[in-house]
């Protein structure tokens, strides 16, 4: 037997450990990451009691989407991507606990109503070679309320299920014999969409002008009653104040024309002047509902212990605020 010299030997051996190196990395390479779902949008913002109420409708877009990078689609098996609505579709609801709910409706795009159970993804083969063009597929849909809600402030949601189910997807490249050298995908899950609103307090009022008339001194003026009227969002405790106009002076309003005064106030049915602090302002009688006006009635009056001023148009503007 010829006998190999040392520093051959010494060779040899180093080339094959070399080999070996190469071939376990080749085998051991990382998998390529997994399919991945996501979900975007859904939330309707933030908007006052009002809107809800009155309109218009709110609306947003929403996606569910599975993306899978680097696929070759399986020669082994018919690749096949599916997906389908697994919550109702119909007579949805935000909601918020005990609260009354809002209802809203689910659409794609183009305002097609989607159906629960019903597949809205249904595709393999040559089919999925088309939808996975850019390695995603997805499910658009389009979230709109319903008007005509009269919900108290809070923080309402839901929730949307898609089911994804797909099959034979290889992330890799596709070996001898059709073999998926990356990673073969196969999934079947659930994926929750979560749809929030989320609604303010809101109030509008109506203050009417008021109108004196015409007199030749102060005492000669009538005095003029009106209402303040408030509605609210439902189930708001509040107090209506008015503020000191644009001229107060010695505890008085006052109307001006040019550098002249006409003194005047607003009073409370009590007979104290109806002012914006604590204690001066006005309740109303009962926790808003929503819809129906709190109507605050007041007596205008010119101070008739004043001298009279000028004649002109005298004019003032008081501030209505709402507070709950």
């Amino acid at each position: 037997m010829q006998r190999i010299p040392r520093a051959a030997r010494g060779r040899w051996r180093c080339h094959a450990l070399l080999s070996a190196a190469a071939l376990l990395a080749a085998l051991c390479r990382p998998a390529a990451a997994d399919c991945v779902n996501s979900e975007t949008g859904g939330n309707l913002g933030t908007v006052p009691s009002q809107r809800v109420l009155a309109g218009p409708a709110i609306s947003t877009t929403a996606q569910f989407t599975l993306g899978c990078g680097g696929i070759v689609l399986s020669t082994l098996g018919t690749p096949t991507v599916q997906a389908k609505f697994v919550s109702p579709t119909t007579g949805l609801t935000l909601k918020d606990g005990s609260k009354p709910p809002i209802p809203y409706q689910v659409t794609d795009l183009g305002g097609a109503g989607y159906t629960q159970g019903l597949l809205v993804i249904n595709a393999n083969g040559a089919n999925l070679v088309a939808l996975l063009s850019n390695n995603t597929a997805s499910v658009p849909l389009r979230i709109t309320t319903a008007v005509g809600a009269n919900v108290p402030a809070g923080t309402y949601t839901d929730t949307i299920t898609v089911n994804w189910a797909y099959a034979n997807i290889c992330e890799g490249l596709l070996g001898v014999g059709g073999l998926c050298v990356g990673t073969p995908r196969n999934g079947n899950l659930n994926r929750v969409l979560t749809v929030q609103l989320v609604v303010t307090n809101d109030c509008t009022f109506s203050a009417p002008n008021v109108q004196f008339g015409a007199a030749p001194l102060p005492a000669a003026f009538a005095a003029v009653t009106g209402n303040v009227s408030v509605v609210c969002t439902r189930g708001l405790s509040v107090t209506v104040g008015l503020g000191p106009g644009t001229y107060p002076a010695g505890g008085r309003r006052q109307m001006a024309s040019g550098a002249n005064r006409l003194a005047y106030d607003l009073f409370r049915g009590d007979g104290s002047i109806w002012g914006a602090a604590a204690g001066t302002r006005v309740a109303g009688s009962a926790l808003t509902d929503g819809l129906t006006p709190i109507v605050l009635p007041y007596t205008a009056r010119i101070y008739a212990d004043q001298s009279p001023p000028p004649p002109g148009v005298y004019q003032d503007n008081v501030v209505v605020d709402v507070e709950y």
